[in-house]
């Protein structure tokens, strides 16, 4: 255990190595306060000496060209620093025992006269001095020791401004490597000095593409001049929050994002720092919230719409397929007439068409019908352990014609894939509709130019199955809605926007999870996750 007084020179030397300030190179401020004291108080030498454990080093000096440092146990601060009084003042060296053996006096600089103000840190420790030296004897007057002191206040101001600034550099390093935000470190300009992984992560850029790019060249079009506004902010009031803020990821999508921001001053310019909190998931989770919301609602509209034209389309669909049955019946007795006129065989094949398009638009309203009451009626089906691969070929061999004339086909498909607890019809109805939607995302062009890629694979506790188009991809505005009841981008008449509600719909009924991803010209993946395991005895998809 150290004695009080090692302990405290231990003490002092931390509070002197927290300050930086050691060995740095010359700053202006310093070497103005020594110009300034040797001017004051009339002398050659001035300087501000910082009182290391073997040394003294000088941060700035006037009249000792060359010269950086001393050994400490020569020096006249040491004493200086052990004093209480406000300034320690020697006016003939040669006349005081202390130092009249010291080589600094014997030798150059020659110094016979010594006033040292003490420099404290802000706990009080001394770190050094302000001090001026004549190499004759000499006394200050009370103007010049008053100057002297307020010159070493000066030097006490910068030194803890220069520990702050530490502080936040500090503060910001700590912040940029644990905080689990998106942090960036800005110019007065804006533009980005640094950012975190976390950053980095959510833009989909590493920091070397990013670093000196103003941020609101990171923000979506219509919102730069937010990002702007805000900043412009920042430097005026020294903070700023800005909400639901849209930065562009790297695959041109909106990451929702609120701001804060605040303002560093320091020694030689000023910083902003941006801490950007995503807000994506919560938007998304909004948007599932919303999404169960209308489900809901669905599910009681299309329990009474169901209920009021199943009916009325089964006597349509029962009516018309009598008339079809008398039409062909009419038609073969008019035809064994004599001399039917061109004019009624003409009519009778007209009949037939108008009869038949009404068929095939009553059955489409009946399949309507039918998909609608799924969002309204629980299934009884069990859910059991299912192969899923034997549940994905049944699906491509029903899609093969189509898929044949429109794209090649590679599957990668893993032959020790556990099963998985769902329903094997809701589940390869789940894998047709994915995959006649690839087929139709890729229009007629040549099989050579399109693929439709299938595989399947574990992922810890979950089966994974992508199905992926070569085809024009899902714009980005578009993307959030791909789920919704309803919703299509096919033209009018080929899509009734209810398979991939339904599939999604379908596979959380399972346990399962959706997912999508596209790049606009570049083809969609949509991704299937189910649990695996044994199913239980019980178990059945419930709405």
């Amino acid at each position: 255990m150290l004695s009080p007084g090692l302990q405290y020179e231990e003490d002092r030397l931390c509070a002197l190595a927290r300050h930086g300030i050691l060995d740095t190179p010359a700053e202006s401020e310093y070497e103005d306060i020594v110009r300034l004291a040797a001017s004051l108080c009339d002398v050659p030498l001035a300087l501000i000496s910082l009182v290391d454990r073997e040394r003294q080093w000088f941060k700035a000096q006037v009249g000792l060209p060359d010269v950086s440092e001393t050994a400490r146990c020569l020096s006249f601060c040491t004493y200086a620093i052990e004093q209480t009084a406000e300034l320690f003042v020697v006016e003939d060296a040669l006349q005081d025992a202390r130092f009249a053996a010291n080589p600094l006096v014997l030798e150059a600089p020659h110094i016979r006269f010594y006033a040292g103000a003490s420099i404290h840190s802000e706990e009080g420790y001394p770190l050094g001095t302000l001090c001026v030296i004549d190499t004759v004897p000499r006394a200050l007057s009370d103007r010049q020791r008053r100057d002297l002191l307020a010159l070493k206040r000066q030097v006490e101001l910068l030194l803890r401004l220069r520990l702050r600034v530490r502080q936040a550099e500090a503060r910001n390093r700590q912040l940029l490597e644990s905080s689990g935000d998106a942090v960036f470190l800005l110019d007065e300009a804006g533009r980005v000095l640094e950012l975190n992984p976390v950053a980095s992560r959510l833009i989909g850029r590493e920091a070397r593409e990013v670093l000196g790019t103003r941020l609101e060249a990171l923000a979506l079009d219509g919102e730069r001049g937010r990002v702007r506004e805000a900043l412009g902010e920042l430097l005026a009031q020294g903070s700023v929050r800005a909400l639901d803020v849209g930065l562009r990821s790297a695959r041109g999508e909106r990451l929702s994002l609120d701001l804060t921001g605040a303002l560093q001053e320091g020694t030689d310019a000023r910083r902003l720092l941006v801490v950007a909190q995503d807000l994506t998931e919560k938007r998304m989770l909004e948007r599932a919230s919303l999404q169960n919301d209308r489900l809901a609602s669905l599910g009681v509209l299309a329990a009474g719409i169901a209920h009021e034209i199943n009916n009325p389309i089964a006597y349509l669909l029962t009516n018309m397929g009598l008339l079809r049955e008398w039409m062909d019946e009419l038609e073969q007795r008019l035809l064994r007439l004599p001399g039917p006129t061109a004019h009624a065989r003409q009519f009778l094949g007209e009949a037939r068409q108008v009869l038949s398009e009404s068929i095939v638009g009553c059955r489409r309203i009946r399949d309507i019908v039918r998909d609608m009451r799924f969002f309204s009626h629980a299934s009884d089906e069990s859910l059991e352990s299912v192969d899923v691969n034997a549940s994905l070929d049944f699906a491509l061999r029903m899609a093969e014609a189509q898929c044949r004339g429109t794209a090649r086909l590679e599957k990668a498909c893993d032959a020790a894939l556990p099963p998985v607890l769902a329903s094997e019809s809701r589940l390869t109805q789940v894998f047709l509709n994915l995959i006649v939607n690839a087929l139709q995302a890729m229009g007629s062009s040549s099989p050579q130019h399109n693929v439709l890629r299938v595989s399947s694979r574990q992922e810890a506790d979950v089966v994974r199955v992508d199905v992926s188009d070569t085809g024009h991809g899902i714009p980005p505005e578009v993307l959030p809605r791909i789920f919704d009841p309803f919703f299509t981008t096919k033209p009018a008449g080929t899509g009734t926007g209810l398979g991939l509600s339904i599939s999604h719909a379908l596979v959380r009924k399972m346990g399962g999870e959706l997912r999508v991803s596209s790049e606009p010209g570049r083809g969609t993946t949509f991704s299937l996750l189910l649990p695996r395991g044994a199913a239980e005895p019980s178990a059945a998809l419930a709405s």
